[in-house]
């Protein structure tokens, strides 16, 4: 993949990706029809379908990053091209599984998503898959939610009823992720750091209803006033997520840990100039050792970019496509 000359950078292509969700293209017209589900400890989560929840043949459950939802670029892109291209025959739907809280969800539960939190898309996955027994599932993840994902089929193992999965810009050691982004640098000061917290903190403020909750001891001043994303991260990730500490929430989250367990086949993305998911937490050696595994590392690409041409348009749709029909037909 050669990335489009003036966005030849990681940076670059990650921040113009960052911006697309803010212009107007040919994905634009990318309507969903909206399903609210209620979890067993009383959150919702809501599944966002295209082109609707009825009807036949294969369908891809999507899973965005940190605070993104079904309105992302990439999300909107890989939608509407795998229905596009699988039009024929009992071609795809795709639903988009929000994280709690995101995509103007209600919040009516005080336990956040977290990038290690698999209970809701198992749950999603059994709720899909009752519904629709004859129809094959797959899963596509991005970032945080790439991190779930793969988390989920290593935890599910021979059992996993999904077909296949793809897993874009994973982190999969969060402790790396997290370390790369909390460096103190002019890129993660006044870009990339700033960004994960506004969004953590975004979160906070629209479940300021269910702050009180005396099981997480808050302390707020600490938040309001955090300077760095480990502070949040121990502040808020790991108390309302139940977790002992900072070490526990990096070691528990990661999906890292059950790569090995996966039995489906499963395709990694990621690039080597990303900043934000680097290639230093990518569990290279279990690539290796796995034959139902697959690791596609590329030197562009930046997060969730690896744009090319002009103008530019998503490289890994077409491989991901290529993939998910060698698969499922």
């Amino acid at each position: 993949m050669v990335p489009t000359p003036y966005l030849a950078t990681g940076l670059l292509q990650t921040i113009y990706a960052t911006m697309r969700v803010r212009l107007y293209d040919r994905n634009s017209d990318v309507t969903y029809e909206r399903n609210m589900f209620v979890m067993k400890d009383g959150a919702t989560v809501s599944l966002d379908w295209y082109p609707s929840i009825e009807g036949k043949g294969p369908i891809a459950l999507l899973l965005s990053g940190v605070g993104g939802s079904s309105q992302e670029h990439h999300i909107r892109a890989m939608a509407k091209s795998l229905v596009t291209r699988f039009k024929g025959g009992g071609g795809f739907r795709v639903v988009v599984v929000n994280h709690r809280g995101t995509a103007r969800t209600p919040i009516t539960s005080p336990r956040p998503y977290d990038s290690g939190f698999t209970d809701d898309l198992r749950t999603v996955v059994g709720h899909v898959r009752a519904a629709n027994a004859d129809s094959k599932l797959i899963g596509i993840g991005f970032s945080m939610g790439a991190n779930v994902l793969t988390k989920y089929i290593g935890e599910e193992g021979a059992s996993c009823t999904l077909a296949c999965a793809v897993a874009v810009c994973c982190p999969f050691d969060i402790r790396v992720s997290s370390s790369a982004i909390n460096q103190s640098n002019l890129l993660n000061n006044y870009v990339f750091q700033p960004a994960v917290m506004r969004t953590l903190l975004r979160a906070i403020k629209r479940a300021e209803h269910l702050t009180t909750d005396p099981s997480w001891d808050l302390d707020m001043t600490r938040i309001s006033r955090a300077k760095r994303l480990w502070e949040l991260e121990e502040e808020l990730l790991v108390k309302t997520s139940g977790y002992r500490d900072l070490d526990e929430y990096y070691e528990r989250s990661g999906s890292v840990s059950y790569v090995d367990n996966i039995s489906i086949p499963f395709l990694a993305i990621n690039s080597l100039d990303d900043r934000i998911t680097p290639p230093q937490g990518i569990p290279l050696a279990k690539f290796t050792a796995n034959p139902s595994i697959a690791l596609a590392l590329v030197p562009h690409g930046g997060h969730l970019g690896f744009l090319t041409g002009f103008p530019p348009r998503i490289w890994f749709i077409r491989p991901i496509e290529q993939f998910v029909e060698a698969i499922i037909r």
